[in-house]
């Protein structure tokens, strides 16, 4: 397969960088190693209460449709980049593609097959996407008999048989935009998640609101009570991390707001270090948020089981007292991480990677030390949906002026 450029990632910063390239066009083949496109922010819901909040999440379903419509771009999902090589004056990239278990054609997203699997290994996500199998959970592809979502099926989607694809893809450039990786609070067993029933990620709690699961319902009781705490594996020299994830103070607050808008009667406080204003008009939307949200100028030291089986956090209050309130839910606000697999591939490619530990040079420059290479979106920084967007569009930018360069555009 030959191609003008690879991008490699199929989230809102790829998707974005091959829509622009596809206008000027330029033919762009789309790598994505998930069942589906669109990258974290797939999972995101829409923040809006009253009004837009400028959560930026919209867009990504014009970017996709955009994307889908054209004929310039292959997007190819499940697919693992093995190793970019030099070759023929451009990029020649091995990759492996993994079986797709429900054909796509067939599969009418009726579901069925999600309500008949017994644990929950079968998710439908959206965007016009057949319904997906995390492998890891199936049983039958672990190695228990069960044929539940085969029989369920009323089309014959599933195909277990399926066998993983070596692909060559010729390329003139390549475009880093694989992302990022949320921080894995475990690494802060202080904050107690995985531990303490009612404490869970920033990112897990949206994936809930975003498929209307969250029903203001648990640890046995309804939930009235609901703490955010910042800064989860951000700004944080002892992991190496002392870097501030940009995007997470504007997050929570939305999330608060949205929780406030969606479930009258819960209370919702916000323990933060400070607040950082990197979004446009923050400081009015702040503002606003301030009177729905508790604003409280302290990272706890501990997140612990009270004696009524809720989560307690112990933090310092005022005057250097010592406090102890319990919420029904704790949400950790954690941070944004390079992601070792685009790393090690960084590594091979020479690229090198910044004073933070993503690909590229520090900044905002989407060029990197090796020419017809370049990076966009998160993959590079943390940044925004809409910054990522930005990014991606300079990026697509930069490919079209390299190929015009090396004479393999008119």
């Amino acid at each position: 397969m030959q191609t003008d450029s690879v991008i490699i990632g199929g989230g809102v910063a790829g998707l974005g960088c091959a829509r622009e390239l596809s206008r000027l066009g330029i033919e762009t083949v789309v790598l994505e190693k998930a069942p589906v496109l669109g990258g974290h922010v797939a999972g995101y819901c829409c923040k809006a209460t009253d009004s837009c909040q400028r959560c930026g999440v919209c867009v990504l379903e014009d970017v996709a449709a955009d994307v889908r419509a054209s004929d310039a771009v292959t997007c190819l999902v499940r697919s693992d980049v093995l190793r970019v090589d030099r070759a023929r004056g451009g990029f020649e990239l091995s990759v492996v593609r993994r079986p797709e278990r429900v054909h796509p054609a067939r599969c009418t997203r009726c579901h069925a097959c999600v309500e008949a699997c017994p644990v929950a290994a079968i998710a439908a996500p959206g965007f016009g996407s057949p319904v997906v199998i995390d492998e890891a959970r199936c049983l039958f592809l672990t190695g228990v008999s069960c044929t539940a979502c085969v029989d369920a099926c009323p089309e014959n989607a599933f195909r277990f048989d399926a066998q993983p694809e070596d692909l060559s893809i010729d390329a003139r450039t390549v475009v880093l935009a694989s992302g990022f990786r949320p921080f894995d609070p475990s690494q802060k067993p202080r904050f107690g998640y995985g531990r303490i029933p009612g404490v869970m990620t920033a990112v897990e709690l949206d994936a809930l609101l975003r498929h209307d699961t969250f029903t203001a319902v648990g640890n046995g009781g309804e939930i009235r009570s609901v703490a955010v705490i910042q800064c989860v594996g951000s700004r944080d020299a002892k992991l190496g991390r002392n870097y501030c994830s940009r995007v997470c103070c504007g997050y929570a607050m939305r999330l608060a707001r949205l929780l406030r808008s969606r479930f009258i009667g819960i209370e919702t406080a916000m323990f933060y270090m400070d607040l950082q204003t990197f979004d446009r008009d923050f400081e009015r939307r702040l503002e606003e948020a301030a009177k729905e949200v508790r604003l409280v100028r302290a990272i706890p030291s501990e997140v612990r089981l009270s004696t009524n089986g809720r989560p307690e956090l112990i933090y310092e209050g005022p005057g250097d007292t010592r406090v102890a309130e319990e919420f029904d839910l704790v949400v950790l606000s954690v941070g944004i991480h390079p992601d070792p697999a685009i790393a090690s591939l960084a590594e091979q490619m020479d690229l090198g990677l910044n004073q933070d530990g993503f690909v590229g040079r520090n900044g905002e420059d989407v060029s990197t030390a090796v020419d017809g290479v370049f990076v966009a979106g998160a993959v590079q920084g943390p940044k925004s949906i809409a910054e990522s967007v930005s990014h991606a569009l300079s990026a697509a930018g930069q490919v079209a002026a390299f190929l015009n360069r090396s004479g393999d555009r008119p």
